[in-house]
């Protein structure tokens, strides 16, 4: 899963294959997990880095509710984050954390292969 921060808004992003992927945190367009394809990253003009999510572009995916693609605003940090349920003794725990500590991700490439 991929944490995506933009100047306005958190993503959760889970990447399926065929460049198909869940995204969540926009409260218009997903406020829950909507089953988008992610186009790729733009700096704003026409020309669009396929399969990618740039940091410091736009990232610009296709909803099945709407009939022109969505672009974010700029993305300013993408980190990778894990999450295991862990069940003890009948109560549910769920731990996150983070790949790579080291530092951020400066993109992900979602190419399929």
């Amino acid at each position: 899963m991929l944490r995506m921060h933009t100047e306005n808004t958190c993503y959760e992003i889970i990447v399926l294959h065929g460049g198909s992927s869940y995204l969540s945190g926009h409260p218009l367009y997903c406020p829950q997990p909507v089953l988008v394809t992610i186009a790729g990253s733009t700096w704003g003009g026409s020309m669009l880095k396929l399969h990618f999510i740039g940091r410091g572009m736009h990232l610009e995916f296709r909803h099945p509710g709407y009939s022109t693609p969505i672009v974010t605003s700029i993305i300013q940090e993408i980190r990778e984050c894990r999450r295991a349920a862990v069940d003890r003794s009948g109560s549910q725990v769920l731990a996150e954390w983070f790949a790579g500590d080291e530092g951020e991700s400066q993109g992900e490439d979602l190419s399929p292969g």
